[in-house]
């Protein structure tokens, strides 16, 4: 019959001095893992999906990650960042190529993603319980990039320069230094992803400017201050001693 071609073979460990043939095939194991095996990959791999693409940044979440280009596209994958089915490859956000958006800065926490556009508009999307991306809004889950507004103190727009996700909080850095916080952290894990009560007993989504914080400007350095004491040329007691000597010298010259 005819010949049957065997497959081509997998990727081979080179013979290193010092490997033995068992952490060999343990190795040769991991070094064929593919993306789309949910196991652990303890070696890096090229993203197929992203070939031909010009990334520049690169966010890791808990469950996703997130990828931006050179034109200021993204790319997401994985779960529990809004989308309601995982991806097991990166997928473009759509949302800000429909609406010419270019996205500059990127960040991805827990469940939560972020990212900051060229005109420095701050864009969220993800699980919104406790305020912890910035959102006024009573869906626990957005799927779709929203604008979160940002204010100062005395209710002027922000621009928005950098934004951090964490785990059940974020922070957004306005372009004149100020810093906010979407949601918060407890003590001890009490109170976690929770804002500051406002009236009435409600929580508010809005991002709470950081009070007397600036990451432009760098406060003066505490330094310990002494009074300077400055003695006198003459003092008392120096004034009573040359009196006696001057009295006690005209009484020997008289």
């Amino acid at each position: 019959g005819a010949e049957v071609e065997n497959e081509a073979a997998p990727h081979q460990l080179p013979r290193i001095e010092g490997i033995t043939d068992v952490m060999r095939n343990h190795i040769d194991l991991l070094a064929n893992l593919t993306l789309d095996d949910n196991s652990d990959q303890c070696i890096p791999k090229l993203i197929d999906a992203l070939q031909g693409i010009t990334i520049v940044g690169v966010s890791a979440g808990h469950r996703h990650s997130m990828f931006l280009d050179a034109q200021g596209g993204v790319y997401t994958c994985g779960s529990g960042h809004g989308p309601s089915e995982k991806q097991d490859v990166p997928m473009r956000v759509m949302n800000f190529v429909d609406s010419n958006v270019k996205i500059m800065q990127l960040s991805a926490g827990v469940d939560i993603s972020m990212a900051v556009s060229t005109t420095g508009d701050a864009y969220a999307w993800g699980r919104t319980t406790g305020g912890r991306i910035g959102l006024e809004t009573d869906k626990e889950m957005i799927s779709i990039p929203q604008k979160v507004s940002l204010k100062d103190s005395l209710g002027r727009n922000v621009k928005a320069i950098d934004v951090e996700c964490g785990y059940v909080h974020s922070m957004i850095i306005g372009c004149d230094g100020s810093l906010y916080m979407c949601g918060g952290v407890g003590t001890d894990g009490h109170n976690d992803g929770l804002q500051e009560e406002v009236s009435a007993g409600q929580l508010s989504g809005e991002p709470i400017q950081i009070e007397d914080f600036n990451i432009w400007h760098r406060l003066k350095e505490p330094h310990e201050t002494k009074k300077k004491v400055q003695w006198k040329k003459y003092g008392k007691y120096e004034l009573k001693g040359r009196s006696a000597m001057k009295a006690a010298q005209e009484k020997w010259n008289a």
